[in-house]
């Protein structure tokens, strides 16, 4: 009995490897405010939203920019990377979430940035793999922006729902010289841990009823790695950030239970929301007919304000 249940559990394993750092790329600890090259040039006239195209591997590759009003624009601004669910596109994504629009207010460059095809959907290590380097694509994408736009080196962060959370979950253990904190809903769990990464500031959320990526671990072939739970891959980001003491536990609505690790290094953060009773859908969104598939809302929350307010206290 104690094999077959060994059997179900995925073994540790070192995880997705490290990407190297660019010598003028990513955070610079202790330094404050890192300004990137885009600094150096004339601001754009803001508010805007276009299309930025870069190039990997032969490939265009697209996503939209937006850039927050004048009165936000105030020396280099926070970048976040706002990643889509599967077979989703980007303008759909940013209308369906808001995560764009209530980002912008709070004065960040939002990148929300298009995934391979067929989908789109994003190739993780360890999840859903057709071959496409998104990775890559990301750093490149990024690049371009830092080098077009006035960008807080030290404020890069990154967000996204189910495929999406599982990039952002990866993002931090591929690039976590890049990215000062990360954030994922219902999807952290698509993608493999990584326990000798460095650590990211990290926030986890997940709906207890989840029927797309259940908390206790995908049981579909189709939705790799099988069988990890949420519960894992919090604790493993907890112990790349040194964490020690016992989960702090708060209930900021009947519905939410948070648990906060604590005894981090370096001051370094690792949240996991628990959505009681909620499914596979974006905390405050609007749900409708699509929760007859995903399962029901959390509403006494909104998504877009805890996350953006965990991003505000990082770097």
């Amino acid at each position: 009995m104690l094999l077959v249940l060994l059997g179900c559990v995925p073994p540790t394993t070192p995880g997705p490897v490290v990407r190297e750092q660019p010598a003028d790329r990513g955070q610079v600890p202790g330094a404050g405010m890192v300004p990137s090259a885009g600094c150096a040039l004339a601001p754009p006239d803001a508010p805007l939203t276009e299309q930025r195209t870069v190039e990997v591997d032969g490939t265009h590759r697209i996503a939209r920019v937006s850039v927050p009003a004048p009165a936000t624009t105030d020396g280099p601004l926070p970048l976040l990377l706002s990643l889509h669910p599967f077979a989703t596109t980007a303008a759909d994504w940013e209308q369906y979430s808001g995560l764009a629009a209530a980002a912008t207010a709070r004065g960040y460059v939002v990148v929300t940035p298009t995934g391979s095809e067929p989908g789109p959907r994003w190739s993780v290590p360890g999840g859903l793999d057709l071959g496409a380097d998104d990775l890559t694509f990301l750093d490149t994408l990024l690049d371009d922006v830092e080098d077009a736009y006035c960008i807080d080196r030290n404020r890069v962060v990154a967000a996204g729902f189910s495929a999406g959370a599982a990039m952002a979950q990866a993002l931090s253990c591929t690039s976590p010289w890049r990215f000062a904190a990360v954030a994922g809903s219902g999807g952290t769990n698509l993608t493999d841990l990584c326990p000798v990464s460095p650590p990211t500031d990290v926030m986890v959320l997940h709906g207890t009823i989840d029927p797309i990526a259940p908390p206790s671990g995908s049981t579909v072939p189709f939705a790799p790695p099988l069988g990890l739970s949420v519960e894992r891959v919090v604790a493993t980001n907890a112990t790349r950030a040194g964490c020690e003491g016992p989960p702090l536990v708060s209930r900021p609505a009947a519905d939410v239970l948070v648990e906060r690790s604590s005894g981090c290094a370096s001051g370094h953060r690792v949240e996991h929301w628990q959505l009681l009773g909620a499914g596979h859908t974006w905390a405050g969104a609007p749900g409708g007919l699509l929760e007859l598939v995903t399962g029901p809302t959390t509403t006494s929350i909104s998504a877009n304000t805890v996350i953006l307010d965990f991003f505000d206290d990082a770097g």
